[in-house]
This record gives structure tokens, C-alpha cells and sequence, in this order.
């Protein structure tokens, strides 16, 4: 017979009033973003802006060991202006980012005070983390195989082998910190003193992207409030090469335009030849829209549709039909008849600047609007200037997601000089900024392994009165 498990209860009623615990989840609410940074190969969040506006790029010449492709997009960052050598120990550059940009993006929302923490008036056990990286700081081990294994001649710099039982005692306990793919997390959870439901998803190139998504469903089931979201990719600092040899290991997603790094990016052109690889994230407070208005927090967007899945297809093609329905449930209008959407005006393209990759993303598109409404949205693609900052990506566009809605301008696609054949029809946003008043913003993210996600934002001040 079934257990009547009231019987059986044990009486902590005192112990949980006692540690000022709750059981109980929020109830639903509305998701709202109010804070964000950034730190791109364009600068920081003030002047990835200024730069996005009128079009620049970060690609530039790097030293990638003589491969195929030496130029890369990479970022000015340096760790020690904001932590103390002790803070510094057992943190990557990574990590280190990424605190950085929480306590920005924090400060900007108001929950985050001058001592970098969470406020004292807002409860730590409501507040999570879900910023991760694709990549990590997986360079490291190449640092940590030298010392284990081998010792520099002080004379000539020669690499002698020496017995991995003395290498390893001298490898620092803190290393393991810094290796660990939790670690990007656990530090700023740390740092800002977050206790709230966190997660940490390593999803390749969407990661930024997922991450937000995460953020948003963990704050719509009532188990945060408040959720720092975003990614974040370092790739290019320690052995720039390793990450270069990988990606042109497959013989086409690297772009080789070594002579004019500037054009390399070049999504939906004629004669793009591949991806430019960046470094850079960014970093979104994503809240419940009551604590937001108890707070007169201001406002930048609302989050109107968020979803993410696997294609279950090919570890780095696109299932177009797939992606296609993810964004069919991403923009539909709640509680109406099946099939009306939100309208979308504008569109922040994932567009890598690859051949298939490309195309690919137009043929979602198409798939879900049709050539009729989709030649009339606004696309951009700002890889052409940041270039590709894979586990970062989907934030930072993200962020320019934000600044469409709220200062009314889509950044140009650059080196956009010979649009390719099947794109022609499109509504490209190239040359100059668009400037216009956009009620919403679509952003698109894919990654290795059929790792999707889509996010619509919508402007706040348009929709707060059918809240």
C-alpha cells in the first residue's frame, strides 16, 4: 500500500525558520534584462559600441607559428588592473573576464554594489550564475605538460626531459582551479557572492547564446530572480596556435586572408573564405520583472521567447528544419491562435562568414518566413567585425540586440562588397548603420555537435502594458 509520508515527516520547521529558508519557488513571472557589458577586439562595452556605429573591424596580423592562417581578433585584457596577485592565483584570464564583466553588467542593473558584491538588501539564495565558455581555459595543459615533463636549459632554453614524478611537484595546487570547466563560473559566483541555481553548459560556439536561455528558464520556473547570463572565450593569449591548428585542421572554417586582416570577415560575400577566430564575451542581467520594477531598475529589454536543442543530425552541419521549428516556438505570439508570430525587425545573424555556414542560416530563415517576409527584415551579421569569439559569441550579439532596441541602430556588415548569389534578395544591412526605431530583435546562435539556440527581445517601453 501506498507510504503516507505525512506520518513518517520529520519536524524542521524551526531549523529552516531559523536559517531563513524558503521551499517554495516564485511564482512565474515576466524576464526582463537590466544590465550588460561587454569586452570585444573592438574594446570595451562603450567602445564596441562607438566602433559598431560606424563600422570597424578587430581582425588583425597575430603570431600563430607560421600556419596557414596568422591573423585572429584579439582582445585587450589585463587581469591584473582589477584582482590582486593573491586573487590572481588560482584564477585564469578567463575567469577573471569574466568576473569583470559581471560586476559591469551588475553595477549597470543596480544589484551589484562598490565592493563588487551582491547587494546586502537582495537575496543571494535568488541570485545565479550561468555564464560558461565552448573552450575554456584548455590551453593551460600545454603550460602544466611542460613543466611535468620537462625543464628549460638556463643557458640555451633548450626543453630537456626530466622524471614526471619531480615536474609535478612543482606543479602549483591552484592549476587545477584554473583547468576545471566549471571554473569561469564558480569564480564569479563567488566573487559576486551568488547562491542561487546555477548551471554551466559548454556548448560550443552557442554557448553565449544557451547560457541566456538557461537564465531565462531558470527565472521563469521560479527558482532565481536574478541571473548573470552570457559566455565568454580566450583563445588567442597562451598558444594562439593550438586553437588556429585545430579549426584549419578541417580544411575550411579559418579564413587565410592574411594580407588584408581587416577584410578577412566577410559573411555573405562572394569570396569569404572562412571565419576570423576571436576572443571576448559578454555578460547580461537577466530579472523577474517584479523585482525589476521594485527596484525602479531600468530596463533595457523584455524577453519575449527563448529556446535551445540539439539537432540530433552532424557534429558541425546545420539540420535546417530542425533549427526552423526552434524558431517557429522562439517568436510565437502567447495565447493567441496557432501560427501568429511577433513581428521581428530585425535580425542578428549568427553568420560565421563561412561558405556552408552561411547559407545554411539563410535557408532556416527562408524555411520559417518565406522569401516575401523576409526580404523586408533587416539582417546584420556582426562576426564581420568582431570576428568568431565562439563560447562568447551569442552574448555579444546579444548585447548589440540590445543597443538596436535601444538606441535604434543595427550595425553594418562589413567587407559585404560582392553579395553572394543566393543572398541577394536580402534585407543586408551593410555600409553604414541602419538607423530606425526597432520594436524587436531576433539572435541566432549555432554550435559543433547541432547546438542551437534563439532568442527574441522586444522593446520595453512598447510592451509593459500587457504585463
Amino acid at each position: 500500500m501506498p507510504i503516507n509520508w505525512k506520518n513518517k515527516a520529520i519536524d524542521l520547521s524551526a531549523k529552516l525558520k531559523e536559517l531563513n529558508v524558503s521551499t517554495k519557488d516564485l511564482p512565474p513571472d515576466s524576464v526582463v534584462i537590466t544590465g550588460f557589458a561587454e569586452l570585444t577586439p573592438l574594446g570595451n562595452t562603450t567602445e564596441t559600441e562607438q566602433a559598431e556605429l560606424v563600422g570597424r573591424s578587430g581582425t588583425k596580423k597575430i603570431d600563430a607559428k607560421n600556419f596557414r592562417t596568422n591573423i585572429g581578433a584579439p582582445i585587450d585584457f589585463r587581469p591584473e588592473e582589477h584582482f590582486s596577485e593573491k586573487e590572481l592565483r588560482g584564477m585564469s584570464r578567463l575567469g577573471a573576464m569574466g568576473i569583470v564583466l559581471s560586476r559591469e553588467a551588475g553595477r549597470m542593473a543596480g544589484v551589484i554594489g562598490e565592493d563588487g558584491k551582491l547587494l546586502p538588501s537582495l537575496d543571494p539564495l535568488l541570485a545565479a550564475c550561468t555564464i560558461s565558455s565552448g573552450i575554456g581555459a584548455s590551453t593551460k595543459m600545454v603550460d602544466l605538460y611542460i613543466k611535468v615533463f620537462w625543464k628549460k636549459d638556463p643557458n640555451t632554453g633548450e626543453l630537456k626531459p626530466i622524471d614526471p614524478l619531480v615536474g609535478s611537484s612543482l606543479v602549483s595546487p591552484f592549476i587545477g582551479l584554473q583547468l576545471f570547466p566549471e571554473e569561469v563560473g564558480g569564480d564569479i559566483e563567488s566573487f559576486l557572492g551568488l547562491q542561487g541555481w546555477g548551471m554551466n553548459s559548454s556548448e560550443a560556439c552557442t554557448t553565449g547564446l544557451s547560457s541566456i536561455v538557461d537564465a531565462y528558464q531558470l527565472i521563469k520556473s521560479g527558482k532565481n530572480a536574478i541571473v548573470f547570463a552570457g559566455g565568454v572565450e580566450d583563445t588567442l593569449h597562451e598558444h594562439p596556435e593550438l586553437s588556429i591548428s585545430i579549426f584549419a585542421a578541417m580544411r575550411g572554417p579559418l579564413s587565410a586572408r592574411n594580407d588584408e586582416p581587416e577584410k578577412a570577415s566577410r559573411p555573405f560575400d562572394k569570396d569569404r573564405d572562412g571565419f576570423v577566430l576571436a576572443a571576448g564575451g559578454g555578460v547580461l542581467v537577466l530579472e523577474r520583472l517584479d523585482f525589476a520594477r521594485a527596484r525602479k531598475a531600468k530596463i533595457y529589454a523584455v524577453v519575449l521567447g527563448a529556446e535551445k536543442g540539439s539537432d540530433g543530425y552532424s557534429p558541425t552541419n546545420l539540420n535546417t528544419n530542425r533549427v526552423a521549428k526552434l524558431i517557429l516556438k522562439t517568436i510565437k505570439l502567447p495565447d493567441t491562435q496557432e501560427g501568429l508570430t511577433y513581428p521581428i525587425d530585425s535580425i542578428f545573424a549568427h553568420a560565421t562568414s563561412t561558405k556552408s555556414g552561411d547559407l545554411a542560416e539563410i535557408t532556416t530563415l527562408r524555411t520559417v518566413f518565406g522569401n516575401e517576409i523576409l526580404r523586408k527584415i533587416p539582417i546584420t551579421a556582426n562576426k564581420s567585425m568582431h570576428g568568431h569569439t565562439a563560447g562568447g559569441a551569442g552574448a555579444i550579439n546579444a548585447v548589440s540586440a540590445i543597443r538596436a532596441i535601444q538606441k535604434g541602430f543595427i550595425p553594418p556588415i562589413l567587407n559585404l562588397d560582392n553579395i553572394d548569389e543566393p543572398f541577394k534578395d536580402l534585407n543586408l544591412v551593410r555600409g553604414k548603420a541602419l538607423e530606425g526605431d526597432f520594436d524587436t530583435a531576433l539572435i541566432l546562435a549555432y554550435g559543433f555537435h547541432g547546438k542551437d539556440a534563439v532568442l527574441l527581445l522586444g522593446k520595453y517601453e512598447k510592451t509593459e502594458n500587457h504585463f
